[in-house]
């Protein structure tokens, strides 16, 4: 048998979360946990990758700007770096400007050595203007 723990993450936050310029998203529910390598705590901003391997990650929600019309972006961070081509842009021009946006990409989390730690962190940052997230969901999963 393979010792291994791969496995997948589920979370997600149903109600409105004013977000501010260069801020996380923070989830505050956690509804599906399957292995250990995946880690979050609820109502935090950051995912823990925790086993070398290739992981999935999956980021879908709702926004509109809270005050000032613009782009709305989520960029996903990896241990505090931008990973490029992970992100999502929509223009929202009013309050009731409802935009989904959503993005997938692939991590890497390589073997540990006797410098380097094999864990990295997540967070999901609004880089556009300031705004309202509702419905905003990851999953994550390890592939291998």
């Amino acid at each position: 048998m393979n010792n291994k723990c791969l496995g997948i993450f589920d979370a997600y936050t149903n109600g409105d979360q004013t977000v501010i310029t260069n801020a996380p998203l923070v989830f505050n529910t956690n509804r599906t946990r399957v292995g250990r390598s995946i880690t979050h705590q609820a109502g935090s901003s950051t995912f823990g990758l925790n086993y070398p391997g290739i992981y999935k990650v999956d980021f879908n929600g709702d926004a509109a700007e809270s005050g000032t019309a613009g782009d709305i972006t989520v960029q996903l961070y990896v241990n505090g770096v931008i990973q490029p081509g992970a992100e999502a842009t929509e223009d929202s021009t009013a309050t009731t400007d409802i935009v989904n946006m959503a993005f997938g990409t692939t991590v890497c989390v390589p073997p540990s050595c006797f410098t380097c730690g094999n864990s990295v962190s997540l967070t999901f940052v609004d880089t556009g203007v300031g705004a309202v997230f509702s419905n905003a969901e990851v999953v994550i999963e390890q592939l291998r």
